[in-house]
Protein backbone atom coordinates (compact mmCIF):
# COMPACT_ATOMS: atom_id res chain seq x y z
CA UNK A 1 0.00 0.00 0.00
CA UNK A 2 1.23 3.56 -0.37
CA UNK A 3 2.23 5.91 1.81
CA UNK A 4 1.49 9.12 -0.37
CA UNK A 5 -2.08 10.41 0.06
CA UNK A 6 -3.39 13.56 -1.84
CA UNK A 7 -6.55 14.46 0.90
CA UNK A 8 -7.06 16.39 4.03
CA UNK A 9 -9.35 13.39 5.43
CA UNK A 10 -7.20 10.59 7.72
CA UNK A 11 -8.04 7.86 10.05
CA UNK A 12 -5.18 8.23 12.74
CA UNK A 13 -4.78 4.91 14.26
CA UNK A 14 -2.83 4.51 17.74
CA UNK A 15 -1.26 1.31 17.70
CA UNK A 16 0.40 1.25 21.11
CA UNK A 17 -3.50 1.88 22.43
CA UNK A 18 -4.34 -1.41 20.64
CA UNK A 19 -1.03 -2.82 22.31
CA UNK A 20 -2.28 -1.58 25.39
CA UNK A 21 -5.54 -2.74 25.83
CA UNK A 22 -4.05 -6.63 24.18
CA UNK A 23 -2.07 -6.44 27.74
CA UNK A 24 -4.69 -5.34 30.37
CA UNK A 25 -7.30 -8.09 28.72
CA UNK A 26 -4.44 -10.46 28.86
CA UNK A 27 -3.27 -9.71 32.31
CA UNK A 28 -7.19 -10.39 33.51
CA UNK A 29 -6.60 -13.68 32.23
CA UNK A 30 -2.77 -14.59 32.08
CA UNK A 31 -2.99 -18.25 31.54
CA UNK A 32 -5.69 -18.24 28.65
CA UNK A 33 -4.51 -18.18 25.04
CA UNK A 34 -5.34 -14.47 23.19
CA UNK A 35 -7.34 -14.67 19.75
CA UNK A 36 -6.63 -11.14 18.34
CA UNK A 37 -9.76 -10.73 16.69
CA UNK A 38 -8.94 -8.54 13.21
CA UNK A 39 -11.65 -9.22 11.15
CA UNK A 40 -13.47 -6.82 8.84
CA UNK A 41 -9.76 -5.51 8.49
CA UNK A 42 -9.10 -5.10 12.02
CA UNK A 43 -12.33 -3.41 12.39
CA UNK A 44 -11.55 -0.66 9.67
CA UNK A 45 -7.73 -0.21 11.04
CA UNK A 46 -6.05 -1.93 8.79
CA UNK A 47 -5.65 -5.89 9.46
CA UNK A 48 -2.18 -6.44 8.17
CA UNK A 49 -1.14 -3.73 10.10
CA UNK A 50 -2.47 -4.40 13.00
CA UNK A 51 -1.67 -7.56 12.94
CA UNK A 52 1.99 -7.37 12.25
CA UNK A 53 1.72 -4.79 15.39
CA UNK A 54 0.73 -6.91 17.75
CA UNK A 55 2.96 -10.58 16.06
CA UNK A 56 6.13 -8.40 16.51
CA UNK A 57 4.91 -8.47 20.67
CA UNK A 58 3.69 -11.28 21.55
CA UNK A 59 0.78 -11.97 20.17
CA UNK A 60 0.48 -15.77 18.26
CA UNK A 61 -3.40 -16.03 17.09
CA UNK A 62 -5.73 -13.78 15.08
CA UNK A 63 -8.96 -14.74 13.72
CA UNK A 64 -11.12 -14.03 10.80
CA UNK A 65 -14.28 -13.80 9.66
CA UNK A 66 -13.48 -15.42 5.89
CA UNK A 67 -11.18 -17.73 4.35
CA UNK A 68 -10.20 -14.47 2.17
CA UNK A 69 -9.00 -12.44 5.13
CA UNK A 70 -6.97 -15.34 6.36
CA UNK A 71 -5.33 -15.55 2.97
CA UNK A 72 -4.64 -11.73 2.83
CA UNK A 73 -3.26 -11.81 5.73
CA UNK A 74 -1.03 -15.18 4.86
CA UNK A 75 0.11 -12.92 2.10
CA UNK A 76 1.38 -10.13 3.85
CA UNK A 77 3.96 -12.02 6.23
CA UNK A 78 1.26 -13.03 9.38
CA UNK A 79 2.96 -16.62 9.71
CA UNK A 80 1.23 -17.13 13.47
CA UNK A 81 -1.96 -19.13 13.87
CA UNK A 82 -4.95 -18.21 12.32
CA UNK A 83 -9.04 -19.15 12.54
CA UNK A 84 -11.81 -18.54 10.33
CA UNK A 85 -15.09 -17.46 12.39
CA UNK A 86 -17.03 -17.69 9.35
CA UNK A 87 -18.28 -21.36 8.08
CA UNK A 88 -16.31 -21.08 4.41
CA UNK A 89 -17.44 -23.16 1.35
CA UNK A 90 -16.49 -26.87 2.21
CA UNK A 91 -15.19 -26.86 -1.34
CA UNK A 92 -12.77 -24.46 -0.95
CA UNK A 93 -11.32 -26.75 1.90
CA UNK A 94 -8.13 -27.38 0.03
CA UNK A 95 -7.30 -23.38 0.13
CA UNK A 96 -7.42 -23.70 3.98
CA UNK A 97 -5.34 -26.38 4.25
CA UNK A 98 -2.52 -25.07 1.71
CA UNK A 99 -2.00 -21.75 3.95
CA UNK A 100 -2.08 -23.47 7.23
CA UNK A 101 -5.52 -22.11 8.26
CA UNK A 102 -7.68 -23.75 11.07
CA UNK A 103 -11.49 -23.18 10.02
CA UNK A 104 -14.86 -24.18 11.70
CA UNK A 105 -17.13 -26.82 11.30
CA UNK A 106 -20.89 -25.86 12.45
CA UNK A 107 -22.16 -29.36 11.38
CA UNK A 108 -21.63 -32.91 10.52
CA UNK A 109 -23.07 -32.27 6.74
CA UNK A 110 -20.63 -29.66 6.49
CA UNK A 111 -17.60 -31.76 7.70
CA UNK A 112 -18.21 -34.57 5.09
CA UNK A 113 -18.57 -32.21 2.07
CA UNK A 114 -15.34 -30.57 3.55
CA UNK A 115 -13.76 -33.91 4.04
CA UNK A 116 -15.30 -35.38 0.31
CA UNK A 117 -13.59 -32.04 -1.23
CA UNK A 118 -9.88 -32.57 -0.05
CA UNK A 119 -7.93 -33.47 -3.58
CA UNK A 120 -4.56 -34.64 -1.74
CA UNK A 121 -2.40 -31.66 -3.35
CA UNK A 122 -1.41 -30.24 -0.44
CA UNK A 123 0.32 -32.79 2.36
CA UNK A 124 -0.69 -30.56 5.19
CA UNK A 125 -3.26 -30.54 7.94
CA UNK A 126 -6.05 -28.19 8.20
CA UNK A 127 -7.08 -27.63 12.05
CA UNK A 128 -11.15 -27.92 12.72
CA UNK A 129 -12.76 -26.17 15.57
CA UNK A 130 -16.41 -27.14 16.42
CA UNK A 131 -19.30 -24.21 16.24
CA UNK A 132 -21.31 -25.05 19.14
CA UNK A 133 -24.73 -23.33 19.49
CA UNK A 134 -25.33 -22.09 23.24
CA UNK A 135 -28.35 -19.95 22.27
CA UNK A 136 -27.72 -17.17 19.59
CA UNK A 137 -29.23 -19.97 16.94
CA UNK A 138 -26.57 -18.71 14.15
CA UNK A 139 -23.91 -21.44 13.92
CA UNK A 140 -23.53 -24.21 14.90
CA UNK A 141 -24.80 -27.21 16.57
CA UNK A 142 -26.17 -27.92 20.02
CA UNK A 143 -26.75 -31.86 19.28
CA UNK A 144 -24.11 -33.80 21.52
CA UNK A 145 -24.38 -36.67 19.51
CA UNK A 146 -23.76 -35.13 16.32
CA UNK A 147 -20.73 -33.34 17.91
CA UNK A 148 -19.52 -36.92 18.89
CA UNK A 149 -19.48 -38.10 15.34
CA UNK A 150 -17.51 -35.19 13.57
CA UNK A 151 -14.92 -35.51 16.39
CA UNK A 152 -14.90 -39.14 15.11
CA UNK A 153 -14.64 -37.88 11.80
CA UNK A 154 -11.79 -35.45 12.06
CA UNK A 155 -9.96 -38.30 14.30
CA UNK A 156 -10.05 -40.58 11.41
CA UNK A 157 -9.17 -38.37 8.87
CA UNK A 158 -5.14 -37.36 7.83
CA UNK A 159 -5.77 -34.09 6.80
CA UNK A 160 -7.89 -32.68 9.76
CA UNK A 161 -6.98 -31.80 13.19
CA UNK A 162 -9.79 -31.08 16.29
CA UNK A 163 -8.29 -28.22 17.26
CA UNK A 164 -10.82 -26.23 18.70
CA UNK A 165 -14.56 -26.24 20.12
CA UNK A 166 -16.09 -22.84 21.10
CA UNK A 167 -19.47 -20.51 21.10
CA UNK A 168 -20.12 -17.13 20.38
CA UNK A 169 -22.56 -15.59 23.54
CA UNK A 170 -25.75 -13.42 22.27
CA UNK A 171 -26.16 -11.32 25.23
CA UNK A 172 -22.43 -10.71 27.03
CA UNK A 173 -22.84 -6.79 26.99
CA UNK A 174 -26.13 -6.38 28.92
CA UNK A 175 -27.22 -7.21 32.76
CA UNK A 176 -29.17 -10.36 32.12
CA UNK A 177 -29.10 -13.83 33.33
CA UNK A 178 -29.36 -14.95 29.67
CA UNK A 179 -25.59 -14.54 29.33
CA UNK A 180 -25.19 -17.51 31.87
CA UNK A 181 -27.61 -20.00 31.01
CA UNK A 182 -25.51 -19.56 27.17
CA UNK A 183 -22.09 -20.36 29.42
CA UNK A 184 -23.56 -22.90 31.36
CA UNK A 185 -25.05 -24.58 28.16
CA UNK A 186 -22.02 -24.13 26.38
CA UNK A 187 -20.12 -26.17 29.47
CA UNK A 188 -22.24 -28.74 29.49
CA UNK A 189 -21.86 -29.74 25.69
CA UNK A 190 -18.42 -29.35 25.47
CA UNK A 191 -17.97 -30.94 28.62
CA UNK A 192 -19.82 -33.96 27.22
CA UNK A 193 -17.19 -34.51 24.86
CA UNK A 194 -13.38 -34.77 23.74
CA UNK A 195 -12.22 -31.93 24.92
CA UNK A 196 -9.77 -30.24 22.47
CA UNK A 197 -6.27 -27.33 22.45
CA UNK A 198 -8.64 -24.54 22.77
CA UNK A 199 -12.21 -23.98 24.30
CA UNK A 200 -13.56 -20.43 23.75
CA UNK A 201 -16.44 -18.48 24.18
CA UNK A 202 -15.51 -15.03 25.92
CA UNK A 203 -15.64 -12.35 23.11
CA UNK A 204 -14.88 -8.81 24.65
CA UNK A 205 -17.62 -8.28 26.81
CA UNK A 206 -17.20 -11.73 28.08
CA UNK A 207 -13.60 -11.47 28.52
CA UNK A 208 -14.21 -8.25 30.26
CA UNK A 209 -16.78 -9.52 32.73
CA UNK A 210 -16.22 -13.32 33.03
CA UNK A 211 -13.79 -15.06 34.88
CA UNK A 212 -14.04 -18.61 34.92
CA UNK A 213 -11.34 -21.44 34.25
CA UNK A 214 -13.55 -23.46 32.06
CA UNK A 215 -11.99 -21.45 28.64
CA UNK A 216 -8.56 -21.74 28.17
CA UNK A 217 -8.79 -18.99 25.78
CA UNK A 218 -10.45 -15.58 24.76
CA UNK A 219 -11.60 -13.65 21.65
CA UNK A 220 -11.32 -10.28 21.74
CA UNK A 221 -12.50 -7.65 18.85
CA UNK A 222 -13.93 -4.20 19.15
CA UNK A 223 -12.46 -3.79 23.30
CA UNK A 224 -9.15 -4.70 21.55
CA UNK A 225 -9.31 -1.25 19.56
CA UNK A 226 -10.46 0.40 23.01
CA UNK A 227 -14.13 0.48 23.20
CA UNK A 228 -16.71 -1.23 25.21
CA UNK A 229 -19.30 -3.21 24.23
CA UNK A 230 -21.75 -1.18 25.92
CA UNK A 231 -22.18 1.02 29.19
CA UNK A 232 -23.05 -1.86 31.01
CA UNK A 233 -19.93 -3.59 30.55
CA UNK A 234 -17.71 -0.21 31.11
CA UNK A 235 -19.86 0.24 34.35
CA UNK A 236 -18.46 -3.14 35.77
CA UNK A 237 -14.98 -3.84 33.71
CA UNK A 238 -12.03 -2.99 35.79
CA UNK A 239 -10.50 -2.48 32.45
CA UNK A 240 -9.92 1.25 31.38
CA UNK A 241 -9.77 0.70 27.70
CA UNK A 242 -7.66 3.48 25.13
CA UNK A 243 -10.06 4.41 22.38
CA UNK A 244 -7.35 3.94 19.23
CA UNK A 245 -8.54 5.90 16.30
CA UNK A 246 -9.23 9.83 15.60
CA UNK A 247 -11.09 10.89 12.44
CA UNK A 248 -10.29 14.43 11.38
CA UNK A 249 -10.44 16.06 7.89
CA UNK A 250 -9.91 20.19 6.63
CA UNK A 251 -11.95 22.71 5.62
CA UNK A 252 -11.99 22.97 1.93
CA UNK A 253 -14.31 25.66 1.04
CA UNK A 254 -16.78 28.36 2.67
CA UNK A 255 -20.20 30.03 1.71
CA UNK A 256 -22.34 32.80 3.07
CA UNK A 257 -25.85 32.06 3.53
CA UNK A 258 -28.54 34.97 3.77
CA UNK A 259 -31.88 34.31 5.52
CA UNK A 260 -33.77 31.65 3.83
CA UNK A 261 -31.01 30.18 1.75
CA UNK A 262 -30.11 26.69 1.56
CA UNK A 263 -27.58 24.38 1.50
CA UNK A 264 -26.63 20.77 0.60
CA UNK A 265 -29.32 18.22 -1.53
CA UNK A 266 -32.95 18.92 -1.10
CA UNK A 267 -32.10 22.47 0.72
CA UNK A 268 -33.46 20.50 3.90
CA UNK A 269 -31.26 23.28 5.88
CA UNK A 270 -32.34 26.83 5.72
CA UNK A 271 -30.77 29.56 7.09
CA UNK A 272 -32.21 31.87 9.84
CA UNK A 273 -29.78 35.15 8.88
CA UNK A 274 -26.48 35.19 7.77
CA UNK A 275 -24.58 31.78 8.27
CA UNK A 276 -21.12 30.55 7.39
CA UNK A 277 -21.19 27.48 6.10
CA UNK A 278 -18.34 25.57 5.72
CA UNK A 279 -17.38 21.93 3.08
CA UNK A 280 -15.82 19.19 4.65
CA UNK A 281 -14.15 16.60 1.92
CA UNK A 282 -16.08 13.39 3.80
CA UNK A 283 -19.18 12.13 2.57
CA UNK A 284 -20.93 8.78 3.13
CA UNK A 285 -18.99 7.49 0.68
CA UNK A 286 -16.03 7.47 3.28
CA UNK A 287 -18.33 6.64 6.04
CA UNK A 288 -19.75 9.35 7.25
CA UNK A 289 -23.44 8.14 6.80
CA UNK A 290 -26.47 10.36 6.24
CA UNK A 291 -27.58 9.88 9.87
CA UNK A 292 -24.66 12.02 10.97
CA UNK A 293 -26.92 15.17 9.85
CA UNK A 294 -27.18 17.61 12.93
CA UNK A 295 -24.17 15.94 14.46
CA UNK A 296 -21.39 18.32 15.86
CA UNK A 297 -17.90 18.09 14.69
CA UNK A 298 -14.86 20.29 16.53
CA UNK A 299 -12.55 23.00 15.13
CA UNK A 300 -9.33 23.13 16.53
CA UNK A 301 -10.24 25.95 18.66
CA UNK A 302 -12.56 24.26 20.55
CA UNK A 303 -15.80 24.99 19.16
CA UNK A 304 -18.44 22.35 18.00
CA UNK A 305 -20.26 22.98 15.05
CA UNK A 306 -23.26 20.91 13.46
CA UNK A 307 -23.16 19.12 10.45
CA UNK A 308 -25.87 21.48 8.14
CA UNK A 309 -28.14 20.21 6.14
CA UNK A 310 -27.66 16.67 4.40
CA UNK A 311 -24.74 14.83 3.89
CA UNK A 312 -23.28 13.62 0.77
CA UNK A 313 -21.15 11.25 -0.75
CA UNK A 314 -18.17 12.66 -0.99
CA UNK A 315 -18.65 15.98 1.24
CA UNK A 316 -20.54 17.64 4.06
CA UNK A 317 -21.26 21.09 5.16
CA UNK A 318 -21.28 22.77 8.79
CA UNK A 319 -22.37 25.84 10.09
CA UNK A 320 -19.18 27.61 11.23
CA UNK A 321 -18.34 30.98 13.52
CA UNK A 322 -17.02 33.62 11.56
CA UNK A 323 -13.55 33.04 12.52
CA UNK A 324 -13.73 30.14 10.66
CA UNK A 325 -11.06 29.48 7.73
CA UNK A 326 -10.21 27.43 4.91
CA UNK A 327 -7.89 24.75 5.68
CA UNK A 328 -8.86 24.69 9.73
CA UNK A 329 -8.65 21.18 10.87
CA UNK A 330 -11.60 19.16 11.80
CA UNK A 331 -12.34 16.37 14.61
CA UNK A 332 -15.13 13.93 13.32
CA UNK A 333 -14.47 11.70 15.95
CA UNK A 334 -12.15 12.19 18.42
CA UNK A 335 -9.47 9.74 20.77
CA UNK A 336 -10.74 10.99 23.65
CA UNK A 337 -13.59 9.12 25.70
CA UNK A 338 -14.53 12.00 27.30
CA UNK A 339 -14.87 14.19 24.06
CA UNK A 340 -18.29 15.30 22.71
CA UNK A 341 -16.63 13.75 19.71
CA UNK A 342 -16.01 10.26 21.29
CA UNK A 343 -16.39 7.39 19.22
CA UNK A 344 -19.39 6.47 21.12
CA UNK A 345 -21.24 9.97 20.64
CA UNK A 346 -20.56 9.47 17.39
CA UNK A 347 -22.50 6.11 17.07
CA UNK A 348 -25.66 7.08 19.19
CA UNK A 349 -26.24 9.93 17.02
CA UNK A 350 -26.68 7.87 14.54
CA UNK A 351 -28.84 5.24 16.24
CA UNK A 352 -25.81 2.62 15.97
CA UNK A 353 -22.59 0.65 17.92
CA UNK A 354 -18.93 1.14 17.81
CA UNK A 355 -18.81 -1.85 15.60
CA UNK A 356 -20.78 -0.45 13.11
CA UNK A 357 -19.01 3.02 13.03
CA UNK A 358 -15.63 1.88 12.78
CA UNK A 359 -16.03 -0.50 10.22
CA UNK A 360 -17.87 1.58 7.83
CA UNK A 361 -14.86 3.73 7.69
CA UNK A 362 -13.95 3.86 4.02
CA UNK A 363 -10.88 2.25 2.70
CA UNK A 364 -10.46 5.23 0.70
CA UNK A 365 -9.45 7.54 3.43
CA UNK A 366 -5.81 6.89 4.17
CA UNK A 367 -4.93 5.75 7.73
CA UNK A 368 -1.92 7.09 9.75
CA UNK A 369 -0.44 4.82 12.25
CA UNK A 370 1.42 5.72 15.05
CA UNK A 371 3.29 4.04 17.88
CA UNK A 372 6.46 2.39 18.59
CA UNK A 373 8.30 2.08 15.29
CA UNK A 374 5.51 3.23 13.78
CA UNK A 375 4.69 7.44 12.09
CA UNK A 376 3.40 5.93 8.44
CA UNK A 377 0.59 6.32 6.44
CA UNK A 378 -1.33 3.51 4.26
CA UNK A 379 -3.16 3.91 1.49
CA UNK A 380 -5.16 1.35 0.00
CA UNK A 381 -6.74 3.56 -2.83
CA UNK A 382 -3.12 4.11 -4.27
CA UNK A 383 -1.67 0.83 -3.59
Amino acid sequence: MSEKYYRHTLVDVDLEAVHENYRMIQDLHPDKTFIAVVKANAYGLGSVTVAGHLAARGVGFFAVATLDEAIELRMHGIREKLLVLGVIPPENINKAIQHRVAVTAPSLEWLEKAESSIDGRYDKEVWIHIKVNSGMNRLGTSDVGEISRMIEGIDSNEHFVYEGIYSHFSSADIDSDVNGREYDEFKRIAGAVERPQYVHIQNSAGSLRIKDDFCNAVRVGISLYGYYTSEYIESISEVKLKPSVMLTTKVMDMHILTEGEGVSYGLAHRARGREKIATLPIGYADGLLRRQSGYEVRLEDGTNCPITGRVCMDSAMISVPESAEIGDRVIIIDQDRESDQSMEKYSVHSDTISYESLTALSRRIPRIYRGENAGFVHNEVLK
